[in-house]
């Protein structure tokens, strides 16, 4: 097969749902993240965690002798398909997924992920879920008096850009010649505002019924004409509207990313600081709304009363799941169900999501640390009564 023919495409929601309905039977999936960083060679980099995590379970010996060399050779496959690929510019990680005997699939994410190979009964999808749901479509309009351009954030980078708007507005002047100074600065105004408008209708398409998937909305103005703008924004785009920043004439599309990053960054920590306080005040009254740490959480998962799992940035916990029904626990070694011994699973939250995504029950990965959640390391948000 020749270099660059490989199929890799961009990860999306839906994909990383129909990963996660995939469970074996006695059989075991392969998933694999790498990391792609500046002046390293990711293929170098996928030989060694990938030859590092069958030396550590040859040692082992969890699986049996046939599994084991079905792990060798599918391992062996991997290195070989790696070299092949040739992956977009805005690349920041990739991540492989195979089952034994099976095609794998390959999809890259413009958002860095430390690399890690995980060979287990199903496809390991919490980073991919992190990555995808934690990261909200942003519009960025970056507006002057005669010409304008949009900007969608991504994952942390800019995925697309726009053509540049432009409209025929004069350059405000102090007098005339042959018309009262008055006059003319109406005239100017009145192309500012058609201006203001033809962009303001533009950005209102980006967001009319959610069509294009954008949830929030950025401005990178100079302070007086952004209030403008703001002013006569409709109703959806006003709600977007989650903060601005000042631009200089000749901006650079570098100054432009870090400027929009840190209002998108002041953002999502303010909405994760109030979702922190929400939790804390709903576990706290006396409806018991809300729970926190991993048993209480999966009590209630367990009661099916849970209607969004919150897990924090750093959260992880080793536990037991039953091999038949995908039974969770932190500490119980038989399964409550159906009695079979569990199995050890070294990562909890990506068994939880696997049953959040089967049920239907939202998941929010905290993006910033906060030391008070953090003690807990999970909580759930949970359902009303009718």
């Amino acid at each position: 097969m020749a270099r660059g023919k490989m199929n890799i495409e961009r990860l999306t929601s839906k994909k990383i749902e129909e990963l996660s309905k995939k469970r074996g039977k006695g059989e075991v999936f392969f998933s694999l993240y790498i990391g792609v960083r500046p002046g390293r060679n990711f293929v170098s980099e996928a030989n060694s965690v990938i030859s590092e995590e069958v030396q550590r379970i040859e040692k082992e010996g969890s699986y049996p002798a046939n599994v084991i060399k079905s792990i060798r050779k599918m391992s062996e496959k991997m290195k070989g398909e790696i070299r092949l690929l040739r992956i977009p510019a805005e690349t920041r990680s990739i991540v492989m997924f195979y089952g034994i005997g099976s095609s794998g699939k390959f999809y890259h994410v413009p958002s860095y992920i430390p690399s890690k190979f995980v060979i287990e009964p199903d496809f390991y999808i919490h980073p991919l879920l992190e990555a995808v749901e934690s990261h909200p479509k942003y519009l960025v309009v970056v507006l002057e008096r005669n010409k304008a351009r949009f900007f969608s954030f991504f994952l942390g980078e800019i995925e697309k850009i726009s053509e540049i708007i432009s409209s025929d507005v004069p350059q405000r002047i102090k007098a005339a010649r042959g018309f009262r100074e008055s006059n003319v600065q109406a005239h100017i105004e009145d192309h500012e505002n058609k201006h203001l408008k033809k962009v303001c209708k533009e950005t209102e398409s980006y967001f009319k019924f959610g069509k294009k998937g954008y949830g929030h909305l950025v401005i990178g103005a100079h302070k007086e004409y952004a209030e403008k703008f703001r002013k006569i924004l409709g109703e959806r785009s006003q709600n977007a509207l989650v903060g601005s920043y000042p631009i200089m004439p000749n901006y650079k599309i570098e100054e432009i990313k870090k400027r929009s990053q840190k209002v998108i960054e002041e953002h999502e920590r303010g909405l994760e600081e109030r979702l922190i306080d929400e939790i804390f005040n709903k576990s706290g009254d006396k409806n018991n709304l809300a729970v926190l740490g991993i048993g209480p959480v999966m009590d209630s998962f367990h009661f099916h009363n849970v209607e969004t799992f919150v897990i924090g940035k750093n959260y992880k916990e080793a536990g037991y799941v039953c091999p038949k029904c995908h039974y969770i626990s932190s500490y119980q070694k038989t399964c409550s169900n159906d009695k079979t011994e569990m199995t050890k699973a070294d990562d909890l939250a990506d068994e939880i999501i696997e049953e959040a995504i089967a049920n239907k029950i939202k998941i929010k990965h905290m993006l910033f640390s906060n030391e008070k959640f953090d003690k807990y390391g999970i909580g759930a948000i949970l359902k009303t009564s009718k």
